[in-house]
């Protein structure tokens, strides 16, 4: 086993997709950590001075916006690791390269198994850099009264990073299902950037605001970075309003609830579930792509 991952890890560095996907991947996910940055700064700043939230005495410096700009910029950035898994395979199905490796292997099992190994790697790198330039691009244009501390952008650091695994593996999964390169990105793509966020939004508002959505792909790897934001935020607001001099019971749990929810309306992950539901939920579908994937490539011709 590993030799054969030695040998995955030198397939993905003798090629230039890897930095090929990188480049755009750090680019996208600054710029739209910058952007998101800026417009939560200014809206949250613009009601500062009414030192309200939604009725509860909350002032807004109180509270890290600018958390929902890095969970934005995460699952936006996503699209590019998850392009990078949907290739493993279907790119080599596609030129016949892996005839070799699953004829020198001990089993076209061990070989799917080390580029998931290798794969999650690399997802981990990539989830890195979409953190760190998330994380830059909302520093750089937030109001830093606004910005996440320490510990809560840990917690959305680790959040994403799993997530950007998964989405690996699950695009190598649905690559290694289709076999073909085009066909994959047309399904992952049309999916990922329509009819997951639409058809979940449809979801979301034809169901009463249920968790119907935060069961979907999408809805659960989404939900798995903005439910930790919302969690963070929404705590944040507690604290804020006990510091007032106001009480928990007196809001009542159905306020909190839809505090909650227009905080996960605005991480675009309404109808998520909680962190560990979320995680839960969409590293299961991530198992069923991979794990179907890897069953259609044991008996696949590969001559």
């Amino acid at each position: 086993m590993g030799s054969l991952i030695k040998a995955e890890f030198r397939k993905i560095t003798s090629t230039r997709l890897w930095w090929a996907l990188l480049i755009p991947t750090v680019a996208l996910a600054t710029l739209t950590a910058l952007g998101w940055a800026a417009f939560t700064s200014d809206t949250f700043d613009a009601l500062t001075g009414e030192r309200a939230f939604l009725g509860l005495q909350v002032q807004m410096e109180q509270v890290s916006w600018s958390a929902i700009a890095v969970t934005r910029s995460i699952n936006l950035t996503t699209i590019f690791p998850m392009i990078f898994g949907a290739l493993a395979i279907s790119a080599e199905l596609n030129h016949r390269t892996i005839t070799t490796s699953f004829l020198t292997g001990s089993s076209r099992g061990a070989v799917l198994s080390a580029k998931a190994i290798a794969y999650a790697v690399w997802g981990a790198v990539f989830g890195v850099a979409i953190v760190a330039s998330s994380c830059l691009g909302a520093a750089i244009s937030s109001d830093p009264r606004f910005m996440p501390e320490f510990g809560q952008l840990a917690l959305i650091a680790l959040a994403g990073i799993g997530a950007t695994v998964l989405w690996t593996l699950l695009g190598l999964g649905v690559g290694a299902l289709i076999g073909s390169s085009v066909g994959a990105l047309v399904v992952l793509l049309v999916y990922a950037l329509v009819v997951g966020p639409v058809g979940e939004l449809i979801l979301f508002a034809q169901t009463d605001g249920s968790h119907l959505p935060g069961l979907l792909p999408n809805g659960s790897a989404s939900g798995f970075t903005g439910a930790t934001a919302a969690s963070a935020l929404v705590s944040q607001v507690k604290s804020a309003v006990l510091n007032a001099g106001g009480s928990l019971p007196s809001i009542g749990s159905t306020r909190l609830d839809e505090i909650e929810e227009a905080i996960r309306w605005a991480a675009g992950t309404p109808g998520a579930l909680s962190l560990g539901l979320s995680a839960l939920v969409f590293a299961g579908w991530t198992l069923l792509f991979f794990g179907t994937g890897v069953l259609r490539n044991r008996n696949r011709d590969i001559t």
